[in-house]
C-alpha cells in the first residue's frame, strides 16, 4: 500500500498521539524494539521505512495502551489486522522485527 502525502501526513500524526497517550519515551521505545531512537524517530516520519515498520510500532503502542486501559487515537490507514494485507511480512510484524 503506497501512501499519499496527506495519508503519510496523517498517519504519522496518528502514531505520535498514539506515542504521546502512551507516555512512553522513544528510547525505552527502541530498547524493547531492539533498535535505536534514530530509526523510531523515522517510523514516526514515515521516512525511508519498511511497510511492516509503522505496524511495528502501531501495535506495540495499542498493546501498551490497551494494558494501561486508554483508548488509542484512531487510525485512518493502519486499519484492520495486519494479517489481512497480502503485501506485508507478516511474520516481521508478529516477531517485531524491524528494518535496518
Amino acid at each position: 500500500m503506497s501512501l499519499n502525502f496527506i495519508e503519510r501526513v496523517n498517519t504519522s500524526n496518528e502514531l505520535r498521539q498514539n506515542f504521546t497517550l502512551s507516555q512512553l519515551t522513544i528510547a525505552n521505545v527502541a530498547v524493547y524494539l531492539n533498535t535505536s531512537v534514530q530509526k523510531i524517530n523515522q517510523i514516526l516520519e514515515l521516512d525511508h521505512v519498511a511497510p511492516e515498520d509503522p505496524w511495528i510500532l502501531k501495535e506495540y503502542l495499542s498493546n501498551k495502551l490497551q494494558n494501561q486501559g486508554i483508548i488509542s487515537y484512531p487510525y485512518s490507514k493502519l486499519v484492520g489486522d495486519f494479517r489481512d494485507y497480502w503485501f506485508l511480512h507478516t511474520t516481521k510484524i508478529e516477531n517485531q522485527q524491524l528494518s535496518k
